[in-house]
C-alpha cells in the first residue's frame, strides 16, 4: 500500500466518522426537542392543577386547627412539646431540613390552635 492510497482509506475512514458524529448530534437534537416538549406538556398539567392543591391543603390546614382547638390544653401542650423535642433531636443528629421541619410542623399547628383559641375567648369577653 503506497501513501496516496493510504490518505484515501483515511479519507473514508474520517468521512465516515464525521457522518456518524453528524447523525449522533441530529439524534442528540431531536431528544432535546422531544424532552423540552415533554416539560412544557407537565408544566402546563401542573399549573392548571396547583390552584386546587393549595385550596386543599389550606382547607385541610384549617380543619385541623379546628379539631385541635376542641382538645383540652394539656393534650396540646403535650403534643407542642413532643414535637419539639423530635423536631430538635433531629436538627441536632443532622436530619435533612425537609425531615426536620415535618416533625416541627404539630407543634406549629397546635400553637396556632391555642393562640386562635384565646384570641377567640378574648374576643367573647
Amino acid at each position: 500500500m503506497n501513501a496516496s492510497e493510504v490518505r484515501h482509506v483515511g479519507g473514508d475512514v474520517s468521512a465516515t466518522v464525521i457522518d456518524a458524529a453528524a447523525d449522533l448530534a441530529s439524534k442528540a437534537q431531536e431528544g432535546a426537542a422531544a424532552a423540552v416538549a415533554g416539560a412544557r406538556v407537565v408544566a402546563d398539567e401542573v399549573g392548571s392543577r396547583l390552584p386546587g392543591i393549595a385550596s386543599a391543603g389550606a382547607e385541610g390546614a384549617a380543619e385541623s386547627v379546628k379539631m385541635l382547638q376542641e382538645l383540652s390544653d394539656p393534650r396540646l401542650k403535650l403534643l407542642m412539646a413532643f414535637s419539639l423535642g423530635v423536631g430538635a433531636g433531629l436538627w441536632m443528629a443532622g436530619a435533612p431540613r425537609l425531615i426536620t421541619l415535618a416533625a416541627l410542623s404539630p407543634a406549629l399547628v397546635a400553637g396556632v390552635a391555642i393562640a386562635s383559641r384565646n384570641q377567640g375567648r378574648a374576643h367573647r369577653r
